[in-house]
């Protein structure tokens, strides 16, 4: 295999956390620049018979605010308040720059519509919308860690496995069937090797690889940052020590 497209997708939980700038605006705005017209191609594209051999990658913490009937709530008002500011924008701006800063106004103003139109046209369910095409062959799902823990400096071997464990069954649970590959967070990747949390601290002793811990979990198959992967058991940091 020569080349794999892979779209990544993950955000903090903001759910019940204010609106902006780091609320449920950041989710809503996410949804509306980013899965929801990914989603509108995809469905194009299948309608026209081409092909979009493409992996998406969820993670738990995404996959569960999307499925959220708060984020759905969250999202109409979002939308009802874009929607709203683009007429009152195209409105007062209708005698600027001869008309052209309106038409960009009811434009966009016209795009949202088409987004909230197809955002209850899958009944307001991003996961099962995508779920969909992934049952039709169309798209191929990933999943991650449950709440996007950094795996390679989890100190407990017990926290590591439920991290991939609970975000695989999460993952099952949410899109309908396992995953076979895993979006490790922030691609970091720990070799087999020996495990020292901080220079001089006690109980050191050799720990298993972040692959080792992810084919534990179920998964066949995982993303890594390639430096870290080409240098397997000689990369240098605080947090370990090689002969």
């Amino acid at each position: 295999m020569d080349f794999v497209l892979t779209l990544h997708s993950h955000l903090p939980y903001v759910l019940n956390h204010g609106t902006w700038p780091h609320g449920t605006d950041w989710l809503s705005e996410a949804a509306i620049d980013s899965y929801l017209p990914l989603l509108a191609h995809l469905l194009e594209l299948e309608t026209a018979a081409v092909p979009a051999p493409l992996t998406i990658a969820f993670t738990p913490v995404l996959a569960n605010q999307l499925a959220s009937p708060t984020f759905c709530r969250e999202l109409d008002r979002y939308f009802e308040a874009r929607i709203a500011s683009c007429t009152e924008t195209a409105l007062a701006l209708s005698n600027v720059d001869g008309g052209a800063l309106s038409a960009a106004a009811r434009f966009w103003g016209a795009r949202l519509d088409q987004l909230r139109t197809l955002f209850h046209a899958i009944d307001r369910d991003i996961p099962t919308a995508f779920r969909n095409l992934a049952s039709r062959g169309r798209i191929e799902l990933a999943g991650g860690a449950a709440t996007h823990g950094f795996l390679p400096l989890l100190g407990r071997d017990e926290s590591i496995r439920l991290q991939l464990g609970l975000g695989r069954s999460e993952h099952t649970r949410i899109f309908g069937s396992a995953p076979d590959g895993c979006w490790v967070p922030e691609c970091a990747y720990r070799p087999r090797g020996w495990w020292e949390p901080l220079p001089g601290a006690p109980h050191p002793r050799v720990r298993a690889g972040v692959g080792e811990y992810v084919a534990e979990a179920g998964f066949r198959w995982f993303f890594a940052d390639a430096q870290m992967a080409r240098e397997d058991g000689e990369t240098r940091t605080p947090y370990r020590a090689y002969d």
